[in-house]
């Protein structure tokens, strides 16, 4: 092994190498303000010395903008540039772009386009993301809840492929991640957010029993009121999408009270893990993971 990838340390255990070195989360979404929701935590874990890399698979360019930009000639263009300041106002890295096209919804849902992340082979989405696991070596992945939070064919396709790519990189051994998260809400939770949010077409007609998770089955909680400062500037970098700046913040009070539930709370499942896990729930990605180096643990 080079000098360089034993910069921390290794040690012997039950017969094998483990190699620590810094810790690693790769977060896998579909469109740019999807880290919105889960900002919290990904600003915490780079302040504790997380390397935080956002893999966001489509420009989100058949969304619709927000009427205070006005007119957009490149609404994936923009979004990608508000996405980089998102991750920057986090503290994150800049996001890695899959360039896929935005598949859209419901009766706007581009069929026809085999470019659509909906439409593109799982397998091709997924090799793409195992070339990305081997070139960064992440300890730890996380992406959407298998129905993708409220059902968008993007967030479905992407979940299904970086869950298939978590497994299947597992023949990279030593450098393969190591657990895998599921971002979701709880129920409760996700009932609050539909009422308040009624009739803006994210949660309307779906069951929170299915779309949302049980308390007993979280296995990170994290409490990210202490960052809303900072996910209010992110949701303001996404002007596109929200139309919300300093200036209209109290225009755009009722929204942000139908967020706030979602904003305050970030919840986690596990996904799949290389090892045992330490203890149910567990304080956080990297609770008892021996390699990888991380400042010290966060309250949940």
């Amino acid at each position: 092994m080079s000098a360089q990838r034993l910069s921390v340390a290794d040690t012997v255990e039950c017969g094998t190498m483990t190699e620590t070195r810094r810790a690693s989360l790769l977060v896998v979404l579909a469109h740019p303000d999807d880290e919105l929701f889960h900002g919290g935590v990904l600003a915490h874990l780079s302040e504790r010395g997380v390397r935080v890399t956002l893999v966001c698979a489509t420009d989100g360019e058949a969304g619709r903008a927000h009427p205070s930009v006005g007119a957009v000639d490149d609404l994936g263009a923009l979004r990608v540039e508000e996405l980089k300041t998102s991750c920057a106002r986090l503290g994150i890295e800049a996001p890695v772009l899959l360039r896929f096209h935005d598949s859209a919804r419901n009766e706007r849902k581009r069929h026809h386009d085999p470019h659509a992340l909906a439409n593109v082979d799982m397998l091709d989405v997924e090799a793409t993301l195992r070339g990305i696991i081997a070139e960064l070596r992440p300890h730890v992945i996380m992406t959407f809840e298998p129905h993708g939070g409220y059902y968008h064919p993007d967030h479905v396709a992407i979940q299904r492929a970086a869950t298939a790519a978590f497994f299947s990189s597992g023949v990279l051994g030593m450098d393969a991640p190591e657990r895998l998260f599921y971002a979701t809400m709880l129920r409760e939770t996700f009932r609050t957010f539909a009422e308040a949010s009624r009739g803006r077409g994210i949660l309307d007609g779906l069951e929170p029993d299915v779309f949302a998770s049980a308390p007993e089955m979280v296995a990170v909680s994290f409490d990210a009121s202490k960052y809303m400062e900072q996910k209010l500037a992110c949701l303001m970098a996404h002007r596109s999408a929200f139309g919300v700046t300093p200036d209209t913040m109290n225009d755009a009070a009722p929204m942000l009270n139908a967020f706030r539930p979602v904003l305050e709370r970030e919840v986690f499942l596990l996904g799949g893990a290389r090892g045992p896990v330490p203890r149910w729930p567990m304080s956080d990605f990297f609770d008892g993971l021996k390699t990888a180096e991380i400042a010290a643990t966060f309250a949940a």
